[in-house]
């Protein structure tokens, strides 16, 4: 299924309060429901958030997990050799 324009602009809005969500600790490692350019609510779980975001909102959404990116380690199976 293709990106929405919503949906990024939605993505775009969650990478600039990211900054502010990751220097709350208690934020961090949450799941982050984003709606219409707004945070629509955290929750523990991916799950939990999915659950919310298809009660709560109607129309495009995305859920983002609030994480440092700069710490998170990608292996791409062609990197690798075993």
């Amino acid at each position: 299924m293709p990106t929405s324009e919503q949906q990024k602009r939605n993505y775009v809005y969650f990478q600039q309060i990211l900054p502010e969500l990751l220097s709350d600790s208690l934020k961090i490692d949450k799941y982050a429901v984003i709606h219409d350019e707004s945070l629509k609510g955290l929750y523990d779980t991916f799950s939990a958030a999915y659950r919310a975001a298809c009660a709560k909102v109607s129309g495009d959404f995305i859920i983002q997990q609030i994480v440092d990116e700069s710490t998170v380690v990608n292996y791409l199976s062609p990197a690798v050799s075993i």
